[in-house]
């Protein structure tokens, strides 16, 4: 599985960048000839998988892609370890090799796959003594250097907003009118929109628009956008934050983001890159793990989505919070 990962990964770094729609149909292709047995929108859910790990970034409104220029950088409060993110050619990784044969420790982890689902490539992890080495070590690499691409993209997050004004559905499109309903986690046909609330219809050349109904006014926006501006309007809380438990870790610790309500491809970015590895899904608690997020960073993150933090502190061995 890891193999079809890495396989993937090689070739979107060699082909460099193109149509999202051609990127889909080949991953799709190339994940059944190889005998996968993957569910609906899996080659979806691998591109935005690829550009949470920082390795293809992907305009979604205009329907392209490019794979990211490689880049070694620190994991936050990591104890020593660097990232290598953005695209992997041939050329790169046999720098990786020879790095790893003469100076470098490269650790490769398997990410976690989800029944279904396609595989994402390894993560590829160097250790480090000092940060002052890491630029002189990128460049060995062939890689550009950046402190922490973590906290750089948590700084950059912008604050949800309903986007530019819209038509509302034509006539013509209205049979195909679907309003999200947040305790299905889904999209439903709606009778009519009238109503405030996260609408998606067809276009006239059948694309599929996303728009927030606000009054008497529609606006574009994307799903995972648009969800969160209902959860801002309905007064949901779908993000929660865990500390750690180790001796001077409590500055960082797990974010918790419920099923439903998925985090835009940045702030999933600035989240995935805490470790550089999957985050972990668990269908006991319906939610969607992301580890070694400082908690600063996760209250950027929060307020960025309209969304109150609400902090969870570990048990103790006699059953009470920390």
């Amino acid at each position: 599985m890891t193999a079809m990962g890495d396989l993937l990964m090689r070739w979107a770094s060699e082909l460099g960048g193109g149509k999202v729609a051609d990127l889909r149909a080949g991953v799709l292709r190339t994940a059944r000839s190889r005998g996968l047995d993957i569910r609906h929108g899996a080659e979806g859910r691998w591109i935005r998988d690829m550009s949470a790990l920082g390795h293809l970034d992907v305009d979604w409104r205009r329907g392209v892609w490019s794979a990211a220029p490689p880049v070694l950088t620190c994991l936050p409060f990591s104890d020593g370890l660097a990232l290598i993110a953005g695209r992997r050619t041939a050329a790169l990784e046999r720098e990786i090799g020879a790095a790893a044969d003469e100076w470098a420790v490269v650790l490769s982890v398997a990410n976690e796959t989800a029944e279904g689902d396609i595989p994402v490539p390894t993560s590829l992890l160097i250790q480090y003594d000092t940060p002052d080495e890491l630029p002189e070590r990128a460049a060995a690499l062939g890689c550009a250097y950046t402190p922490c691409a973590a906290l750089q993209t948590f700084s950059l997050l912008p604050d949800l907003e309903a986007g530019p004004l819209a038509a509302p559905p034509a006539p013509g499109n209205a049979q195909t009118v679907e309003k999200y309903d947040p305790a299905r986690r889904s999209y439903e046909p709606a009778e009519s929109y009238n109503e405030e609330g996260l609408y998606r219809w067809r276009g006239a050349d059948w694309s599929k628009l996303v728009q927030v109904r606000r009054g008497a006014e529609f606006h574009s926006t994307e799903h995972e956008l648009g969800v969160y501006l209902e959860l801002e309007r309905t007064g949901v809380n779908a993000v929660r934050w865990q500390p750690e438990t180790g001796a001077g870790r409590e500055r960082v610790g797990t974010l918790f983001v419920d099923w439903g309500a998925p985090l835009p491809p940045l702030h999933a970015r600035a989240a995935v890159l805490c470790t550089g590895l999957q985050p972990r899904f668990s269908s006991v608690a319906q939610t969607v793990r992301y580890d070694n997020v400082p908690r600063a960073a996760a209250e950027r993150l929060t307020r960025s989505l309209r969304q109150e933090l609400e902090i969870h502190h570990p048990l103790t061995a006699t059953g009470k919070a920390n």
